[in-house]
């Protein structure tokens, strides 16, 4: 179906500049009520009719929203070698079950039970600067049916196409599209993407894979992984930081690991789904991460991580490990969009497809904070008009003057540079400013842009008025 021509431009963005302007509105609400309710978000009766009018309105759809995401990823990767990390997070609005409007945009998100919808996500940051750029790639879906029991069989049998998990295959490929002015592409996925069919599909001279193998695997010489990596040389020791997870009763602790590093061939593996036009092996890399201690630990760390990326030496290995690290950050992302931050699991909107949309606009405010957060600190961060306007530049300077007080509380950053916002922000988020101080974290600054962002309107009227 032709796309209405009033709002996407060749690029795929939204053109319609009011619509434009409405989004951007309404994603400064969310990050001043730091909620994805729609009362709590508007100040009006006007303002909430307004910004249901456009969750509602089906001339502004997904895709669209999607897209004006990604297009602005894209203008901000040329020449650079870029890292895309993939993750996959549910959203669950069974309280939502006796009112929600029947066939829109909401169905199973486990394998029996739960209402609502799924969010597979691609984020995109300089591999060298570590800034965040945006989105390469964004899927929403529901489930229609249960996948447990005797469809499993079913299930199995079907090709990659038409599976699930195909989202991973369908990301890359996405990414390596948009993405076609960076250097180079690092993809790194969890153990869900250890697809045999992406090793042989997505991988080209551009673009690598970093992937937490789910498992042991079979080798073409019919070998298994761990037997070859048993036999391997110790390469070194780290120590990980674990932090503390309450949901997976995870404590904080020090983890030491042994490293080891060997290359390997993966056989194709067998069933009727499984494509015959693939290459009978993949050869690949594995960097194996074992957690070693003499006292006894729940879930202790085991990474086997495989990548198209040469591992010779041990730097190479650690840095495989640093990259594959990196994931923390989408599961920060995915945890600001829930309770810690915009709360959209307790949204109280009656449309799925609105919800969905108001999750895309969560989304946009969710980065701002990503960015800031990767930025504090760095005195090579990404241009500060990457993220803030020329008026948002100059209240962010009167702020400032007002945050300095003494000698140790000056702004170590220069104000070119993301940097300098995010110490603003953090000061106003609640953080002290002292240098030995632990740096303000995601929920901090979500605090500090939320206040922001109320002192800017401030500031707005005060300057209609002079």
């Amino acid at each position: 179906m032709k796309k209405p021509n009033h709002l996407i431009d060749f690029e795929g963005e939204l053109r319609d500049k009011r619509l434009v302007s409405r989004a951007e509105k309404l994603v400064s609400a969310l990050v001043i009520s730091r909620t994805s309710s729609v009362h709590g978000s508007t100040n009006s009766e006007a303002s909430q009719k307004g910004f249901y009018r456009f969750l509602e309105n089906e001339n502004v759809s997904e895709e669209e929203l999607i897209s004006s995401l990604t297009n602005r990823c894209k203008r901000n990767v040329q020449g650079r070698d870029v890292l895309v990390i993939q993750d996959t997070s549910s959203y669950g609005l069974n309280h939502l079950k006796e009112s929600i409007e029947e066939e829109s945009g909401l169905g199973l998100i486990g394998n029996k039970t739960g209402l609502g919808f799924l969010s597979h996500v691609s984020v995109v940051l300089d591999a060298d600067a570590e800034d965040m750029l945006g989105f390469s790639d964004v899927q929403l879906w529901h489930r229609k049916e249960d996948k447990s029991n005797n469809t499993t069989r079913i299930y199995k049998q079907q090709p990659i196409q038409e599976k699930e998990s195909y989202k991973w295959i369908k990301a890359s490929e996405n990414s390596k599209t948009l993405l076609l002015e960076a250097s180079s592409i690092t993809i790194i996925e969890d153990r869900e993407g250890d697809i045999y069919d992406q090793f042989c599909m997505v991988p080209d001279e551009r673009t690598h894979l970093i992937i937490r193998s789910r498992s042991d695997r079979n080798l073409f010489n019919g070998s298994t992984m761990d037997a070859v990596i048993k036999k391997s040389k110790l390469l070194s020791k780290v120590s990980i930081p674990i932090i503390k997870d309450l949901r997976k009763q995870k404590v904080a602790r020090i983890a030491q690991a042994e490293i080891k590093a060997c290359k390997v061939c993966l056989t194709r593996p067998h069933g009727k789904s499984i494509n015959k036009e693939l290459p009978e092996y993949k050869e690949l890399f594995v960097v194996n991460v074992q957690e070693k201690s003499d006292v006894k630990i729940k879930d202790p760390i085991h990474w086997r991580i495989l990548t198209t990326i040469e591992v010779l030496t041990v730097e190479d290995a650690e840095k495989i490990i640093e990259r594959y690290k990196q994931r923390w950050y989408i599961e920060q992302l995915f945890r600001l969009t829930k309770k810690q931050g915009f709360k959209i699991e307790q949204t109280q909107l009656k449309n799925g497809w609105a919800i969905r949309k108001l999750y895309l606009l969560v989304l946009a405010a969710t980065l701002k904070v990503m960015q800031l957060y990767l930025a504090y600190g760095v005195e090579k961060s990404q241009p500060i008009t990457n993220v803030f306007d020329e008026e948002e530049i100059k209240c962010l300077e009167k702020i400032e003057q007002k945050l300095i007080k003494t000698e140790a509380t000056i702004n170590p950053n220069s104000p070119q540079v993301l940097a300098w916002a995010s110490w603003i922000i953090g000061r106003l988020g609640g953080w002290k400013g002292n240098p030995k101080q632990r740096p303000p974290g995601p929920i901090i600054l979500l605090k500090g842009i939320e206040k922001f962002e109320n002192i800017y309107e401030g500031w707005k009227l005060a300057s209609n008025y002079t």
